[in-house]
């Protein structure tokens, strides 16, 4: 995480790779934002900030 500068993010340790496989995540920096009503965006590098303030916005 420090690598791409995500530290800040909140991350899931997955040292065997097992939960990265099963989210279909196949390289980093790589992120999957699983929202409230259960939809996901996914996206490369560094997640933006306008996704992380419109998840975050209740409504």
């Amino acid at each position: 995480m420090s690598t791409y500068g995500l530290g800040h993010l909140p991350n899931l340790p997955d040292e065997d790779g097992q939960l990265a496989r099963a989210l279909g995540i196949s390289y980093h920096p790589r992120w999957l934002l699983i929202r409230a009503d259960e939809t996901e965006q996914r996206g490369s590098g560094a997640i933006p900030d306008s996704v992380v303030t419109d998840a975050l916005t209740p409504g």
